[in-house]
């Protein structure tokens, strides 16, 4: 037999010999590389690969963003002709489509499902590759103004609401009293580009000429909006920059030619960006990859340190077989083979444990983070994935062979064996040990007080008052049902009479005809009249009784009456941040402040609001709403709810002329705008337990052997009438300049990881910190104490002889 088969042969058989050693190594390596491999992954999706687009690296998307007289950013957005102006006249991209965000009721099916839509011109198609499963993708006969009603099924609806029926491309979807005939189901294996939000897929696509502006919308040049976007290729001879300079003056010029006649937008001006698919599609998350991995990498080198202080116990144990094997004629190199056959075959198991366990976490992250990162839908084992699962097994293996190699005092193997094993033929160096404590003790510091930081700030921000109530209040949205909508005062009706049905419901407690207090804010240009100021703030349509059911405190004056909202009265409630900036230390009230032509008064002041997951309070406005208002809140009576079958058959049995669009108690809402901050939580929180639970691991383990080493002088002082409180701190005494060298190492790491990311850090760093630091102290203090005292009572609790006894 080859010595390339006996070497793993032999070391397999003295493996089983120590089950315990082997599921320890195997159990920690595999774990910790599993994560390692899982975010390295990641970051090699979101970073380094490339868009499974073709030609990706001229693909871009055009932003769009407004300038006001002060040149501060007032919005990023596209108008809408001003975006229909690009599309036609740009030069600058070879091929270009235009995209369309929305939502709606597909009323085609029984169950009548709430659908994402996209709506596109043909030209999404072929840029992005996206290639059919059925059918044919859009033609020139569903381009810009055909208006030719066709819709395509993404392989998941298809499959989902259709159970991937054969006959599909004779069916028709049918949204808002129009039907569109399907002439195609998207390939399973296109992903589309979530360019609008992270996590949103498109269900249903449909061509631009249907998406959901209205006539309005289409003709206005000072209206904006953030679901429309641009994308296509760039020319080979155009750079980005150069993309930009020729399209900001062609949208800014023909955009001030159409407001020029509004005092409104004097001095303002329009800025284009033209940024690449992958960076859009990578957004801020860059630094997030990068803290992911500081932290995993962390948790890896202390179980390397606690894995390498195993494998030098090993060695020390198997100096009778390696005495053995250098008497028989072994080299050193060869002693370093036999030692590396075992290391290599403990890290290719916990190498496969690894790859089980990554896999493991994509599925995590592609259910619960889907939302938060990009592209984590692409995330699986791939030839990244094998070949840095490959090469740091053999790299740790090879490290853990060296290591236990460079214990061997080659030339004292055969005095070990002359004297039948007895004695201490390989010992883990001092030097060796003092610099494992400090290694570990340094990463620990640095981990656990990050990790306590981060989950401090985030339960900080999930326990943070936002201003109102969400528990047991529930919101209800409307979509139309038929192609003609209802009339203004025919809506009213609708409305009323839906109002008073819900309002009778048992578990009902009170009804608002207003949005949710967690969105419902247009971005609206106002005018201060008594000044001439001109701002654009957030302003939400309220009734009556919105305050009240989500208990927003009024801090000032009143809000609107029953009568004022049913006679459509112009009037406002501003929050107290907006109060200030419009009066300072005075009252607001009695101001007005011009939306179009008629001004509205400022009747009341109430308290400012967060939206949970953010820290700062804007200048909000609330105007009076009109009773054709399709949105409704619930205020239920506690322990009581309403389910969407029940809305729908009260919808019902009021109009046929409107469907159920969205049903959502406000906490569930709550908990998705929080859920970033839950995760970092959570996450900080598992890691900070885990690097605690390692440390205290590995620093027993070093310490132990220590203290082992020791034990015939512990045993001689014990004899000669040391005490034990006097052995303890002799120990911790010898431990404590490692462990003090360990901590301000921490320390310093912890300044570096400033100085590199000082704009990310910055919003952590705050004089609140200093308990979590101590605490930290107090931590890493009790974990040292413990290995410290701990394998030492063995020999203090005892009388001396058995110290003494074996010893030499």
């Amino acid at each position: 037999m080859s010595l390339s088969l006996y070497r793993p042969k032999q070391a397999w058989a003295s493996l089983r010999k120590k089950p315990g050693f082997v599921s320890t190594v195997v159990t920690t390596m595999g774990i910790t590389l599993g994560a390692l491999l899982c975010i390295l992954t990641l970051a090699y999706v979101l970073i380094v690969k490339p868009l499974p687009y073709p030609e990706q690296e001229h693909l871009y998307r055009v932003e769009s963003g407004f300038l006001d007289a002060g040149q501060k950013p007032v919005g990023r957005a596209f108008t809408y002709p001003g975006l229909i102006h690009l599309y036609q006249n740009q030069s600058a991209f070879e091929q270009s489509a235009l995209l369309s965000y929305g939502n709606d009721v597909l009323t085609s099916l029984p169950e009548r499902p709430s659908m994402n839509t996209l709506f596109v011109t043909p030209e999404w198609f072929p840029l992005l590759g996206a290639k059919m499963a059925l059918g044919r993708s859009f033609e020139q006969t569903e381009a810009l103004e055909t208006h030719h009603p066709v819709a395509i099924l993404s392989f998941d609806t298809w499959q989902r609401e259709y159970g991937g029926r054969a006959d599909i491309l004779s069916q028709k979807v049918s949204f808002s009293g129009t039907s569109f005939n399907i002439v195609g189901v998207l390939s399973e294996d296109f992903i589309e580009p979530q360019l609008y939000e992270t996590g949103l897929s498109s269900q249903v696509l449909m061509p631009w000429d249907f998406n959901e502006s209205s006539e309005w919308q289409r003709r206005a040049w000072g209206n904006i909006s953030d679901s429309q976007l641009f994308i296509g290729k760039l020319a080979p001879t155009i750079s980005a920059g150069q993309a930009q300079q020729m399209i900001t003056p062609l949208m800014n010029d023909t955009w001030q030619e159409n407001v020029a006649g509004s005092d409104f937008f004097a001095g303002w001006s329009l800025r284009t960006e033209v940024n690449s698919l992958q960076a859009v599609l990578l957004g801020d998350n860059r630094e997030t990859v990068y803290m992911l991995l500081a932290g995993v990498i962390g948790l890896v080198l202390i179980a390397c340190a606690n894995i390498a202080n195993l494998f030098m116990s090993r060695t020390a144990e198997q100096q009778r077989q390696l005495a053995i094997h250098a008497a028989v004629g072994a080299s050193k190199k060869q002693l370093f083979k036999t030692l590396f056959a075992e290391s290599g075959l403990l890290m290719a198991q916990a190498s496969l444990l690894a790859l089980a366990i990554a896999l493991g976490g994509f599925e995590i992250m592609q259910h619960f983070l889907a939302q938060q990162l990009p592209r984590v839908d692409e995330l699986n084992i791939n030839g990244f994935t094998l070949f840095c699962a490959l090469t740091i097994a053999l790299l740790l293996a090879y490290l853990f062979a060296r290591l236990s190699a460079n214990m061997i005092n080659y030339r004292v193997l055969n005095a070990t064996l002359q004297s039948s094993g007895k004695g201490t033929g390989i010992q883990v160096s001092q030097k060796v040990r003092q610099l494992l404590i400090t290694s570990q003790v340094a990463i620990v510091t640095a981990l656990v007080f990050v990790n306590i930081s981060l989950f401090k700030d985030a339960v900080a921000t999930i326990d943070k008052p936002v201003g109102f109530e969400t528990d047991n209040i529930a919101t209800l949205v409307l979509a139309g049902a038929t192609a003609t909508q209802p009339s203004e005062e025919e809506r009213k009706a609708i409305m009323q009479e839906l109002t008073a049905e819900f309002s009778r419901l048992p578990q009902i407690q009170a009804v608002s005809q207003s949005p949710s207090p967690l969105n419902g804010f247009g971005i609206l240009a106002q005018v201060v009249t008594a000044t001439n100021e001109r701002l654009v703030v957030q302003t939400k349509h309220v009734d009556e009784t919105y305050f009240e059911l989500i208990n927003q405190s009024l801090l000032e004056g009143r809000t609107f009456t029953d009568a004022e909202i049913r006679d459509e009265v112009d009037l406002l409630v501003v929050n107290e941040v907006y109060a200030r900036h419009l009066a300072g230390d005075k009252s607001p009230l009695g101001m007005q402040i011009t939306f179009s032509e008629e001004p509205a008064t400022i009747v009341g002041v109430v308290k400012g609001m967060t939206i949970p997951g953010r820290s700062e309070v804007p200048m909000r406005a609330y105007r009076t709403n009109s009773r054709a208002s399709m949105r409704l809140m619930f205020k239920l009576k506690p322990g009581q709810e309403i389910s969407r079958r029940q809305a729908v058959e009260v919808i019902a049995g009021v109009t046929g002329q409107y469907n159920l669009f969205e049903l959502a108690p406000l906490n569930d809402r709550r908990d998705q705008l929080l859920f970033t901050q839950y995760t970092t939580a959570v996450t900080s929180a598992v890691l900070a337990l885990l690097t605690f639970f390692l440390a205290a691991i590995g620093l027993y383990g070093i310490l132990s052997y220590g203290t082992q080493m020791r034990r015939f002088e512990i045993g001689t002082r014990l004899a000669i009438g040391a005490k034990r409180r006097d052995l303890i701190a002799m120990v911790i005494k010898d431990n404590s300049p490692a462990l003090a060298t360990g901590i301000i190492t921490g320390m310093i790491l912890l300044l570096a990881l400033y100085l590199g990311f000082p704009e990310e850090i910055e919003g952590y760093i705050r004089i609140q910190l200093i308990p979590v630091f101590a605490l930290t102290l107090g931590l890493i203090a009790t974990i040292s104490w413990f290995a410290c005292y701990w394998p030492l009572r063995q020999f203090i609790n005892r009388p001396a002889v058995y110290s003494l006894r074996g010893s030499d």
